[in-house]
C-alpha cells in the first residue's frame, strides 16, 4: 500500500492524530491497517514534508512491527 498524503481544510467533525484534533493542513496516513489514529498532522510526527518512503508507519505502529 502506498502511504496516503493530503492537504486538508479545517474540519473538526472527526478526530485524528496523536493530538486528537480534526483535519487541517498537511496530513499523512499510516499504512498499518490496525492504526488507531489513521491520519497524522505532519508536525505532530516530526515531519516537515511528505515522507519519501512509499510505505509510512506512524511512531506507534513502527514499534508494533
Amino acid at each position: 500500500m502506498t502511504s496516503l498524503f493530503r492537504l486538508c481544510k479545517a474540519n473538526e467533525e472527526t478526530l485524528y492524530c496523536i493530538c486528537q484534533q480534526g483535519e487541517y493542513g498537511l496530513m499523512v496516513g499510516c499504512d498499518r491497517s490496525e492504526c488507531r489514529h489513521e491520519w497524522f498532522h505532519l508536525q505532530c510526527v516530526g515531519l516537515k514534508r511528505k515522507p519519501p518512503e512509499e510505505v509510512w508507519f506512524c511512531p506507534e505502529c513502527k514499534l508494533q512491527q
